[in-house]
Order: structure tokens, then sequence, then C-alpha cells
């Protein structure tokens, strides 16, 4: 069975159809709020507590809010097991910063006639997932960091806190917005849509005909008729 070609659409087309679906994902996005978060928070909880096993005692999703309670708590000033402290210190963590990138791809993607778009939206959402995942995880360190300061890096195996911060800034302020951009560059590669967002197409001039060559040969240079 051969596949139907695809429609070819123009830059102003998929403008468009972009501007009208954007409200449409995002109310979604924002009513599916935490079935969208559900899975990532899950996921970026488990790694912390497998690698921060005395730094991180449970974490829960409350809505579209990762809540990330530690194995410390707070007595005197000081950090101390939540047992001798008789309290244990949360922390939060806003997924909506990370999934937006979810609704800004489907408005691309859908806005894009492509052969098994459905397959390859599910691929796209799944690379979104584990970017979410690794922006989850970069969040919750840095914001652990910040909270239980020194004591953060006693009681972990953790990178450096210069490291941390790059980690935290690029994947939850470059990541969001890019990578949906570049996941539906390249599932519509073949519709050389983004050479043509970003003017980057080259058209070639036509070559001319041997009979305007010839004709040209003939008239010979143009000449001034003097009064």
């Amino acid at each position: 069975m051969t596949e139907e070609p695809v429609k070819e659409v123009s830059v102003r087309k998929f403008f468009g159809l972009v501007l009208l679906l954007l409200p449409v994902t995002f109310v979604t996005w924002q009513a599916l709020g935490s079935v969208i978060a559900a899975p990532v928070v899950w996921l970026a909880g488990l790694i912390l507590q497998g690698w921060l096993p005395e730094l991180v005692d449970t974490v829960t999703l409350d809505n579209t809010t990762m809540i990330i309670a530690s194995a410390l708590g707070e007595l005197d000033g000081k950090f101390l097991p939540a047992e001798e402290a008789g309290n244990q210190l949360a922390f939060q963590v806003d997924t909506r910063g990370l999934t937006y990138s979810i609704p800004f791809y489907a408005a691309l993607h859908f806005a894009t006639p492509m052969q098994s778009t459905m397959e390859r939206f599910a691929r796209g959402l799944i690379i979104l997932w584990a970017l979410v995942i690794v922006g989850l995880v970069s969040v919750s360190l840095k914001t652990l960091m910040v909270g239980l300061g020194s004591t953060f890096f006693i009681l972990g195996a953790l990178p450096s806190p210069d490291v941390i911060a790059l980690a935290f800034q690029f994947n939850s302020l470059m990541v969001p917005p890019i990578a949906p951009l570049a996941i539906w560059a390249f599932e519509s590669r073949e519709l050389g849509l983004l050479p043509n967002l970003i003017g980057a197409q080259i058209t070639e001039p036509e070559p001319k005909s041997d009979a305007s060559e010839e004709d040209g040969r003939k008239r010979g240079p143009a000449r001034l008729r003097r009064e």
C-alpha cells in the first residue's frame, strides 16, 4: 500500500493554524495539568529518592505542584533528621514552568500536515516528557540547594553549586521553548517549512534559453543615436 503524498502548506496558512490551535492546546493543557504532570513527577521522584535518600523522603503531586518532602526537619535553626526535629521540611516545584512545552509542540505539530501524524506526535510527546523529567530533577536540586544550604552538600553526593545552577538555567529556561521547535522541525523536515520561516530557502536563477542568447548576439550592443 503506497502512502499518500504529503500536502504542501504555505507559511501564511501554517501561522494561521498555529494561532488558532494555541488557545485550544493551552486550555487543554491547563485542564489536564495534573494528568500531564503525573508520570513525570512520579519518575522524577524515583530518581531523587534513589539518588538522595538522606535528603528526600517522598515526592507527591498536588494538582500541578510537585511537593518534595525532605527527610530533614528544622529545630533551633539546625537541620536534623525529621524524627529528631519533630517536623518535616517540604519544598514545592511548579511543573507548569516545564510542561508548557507540550501544548506549544501540539499546536506546531497539528498545524502541519504529516503522514502518520499521531505516531509522530506520540514520539515527540515521549521526548518532551523525558526532557521534563530532567528539568524537574534540575529544578529540585536547585530548590533543595537554596533551602538547605551547606547541609545539602554534606549529606548528598552532588555536583558543584555552579553545575547545579547551570543545569537549572539550561533545563528550565532554554529547553522548554526550544525543544518543541526542534522536534517539530525534525518531524516536518520533508515539508521545508523551517527554511521558509527563517528565510533560508535559496532559489536559483533561471538559466537563459539558447534562443535568448542567440537573439542577443544578433542584436549586438546598443548604440546611441546622435541628433
